[in-house]
């Protein structure tokens, strides 16, 4: 079953609208939005029996969602620090002051016997032991 075409474009639409927002320069992110705008408003008046024009149109768009989704910037990367002690709380990453856990010198290697413990209880649950 094949997408209709008013689907594509508007999603399209929807896409580089998205994607030109992103843009940091005030400037060239309102002439992006202004020339998206027009662009899809001068063409809106195209009969969907000139298949051909829509198409070509349509690959026109995707190239230029392309080249958007290249030259806008990726925000997870700066919002995150990658060094630090954190803590997960209320469904946020909080910067934490908490020590590291440290491990318990047994003979045992260094392991901790409630990290032990908790492993042997979640395979003991996923029925990876006591199989007979």
């Amino acid at each position: 079953m094949e997408v209709s075409k008013k689907r594509v474009v508007l999603s399209l639409y929807r896409e580089l609208i998205y994607y030109s927002k992103l843009i940091t320069n005030k400037e060239e992110k309102l002439s992006k939005l202004n020339l998206i705008k027009s662009t899809f408003k001068k063409n809106k008046s195209i009969p969907e029996t000139e298949a051909d024009k829509i198409d070509k149109l349509i690959e026109d768009g995707q190239k230029k969602l392309s080249f958007l989704k290249i030259m806008t910037p990726r925000e997870f990367a700066k919002s995150y620090k990658t060094k630090g002690i954190y803590r997960f709380e209320d469904g946020k990453w909080i910067e934490g002051n908490e020590e590291k856990k440290s491990k318990r010198q047994y003979l045992d290697q260094g392991l901790d016997i409630m990290d032990l413990r908790r492993h042997n209880h979640l395979v003991r649950r996923m029925q990876f032991l006591d199989r007979r």
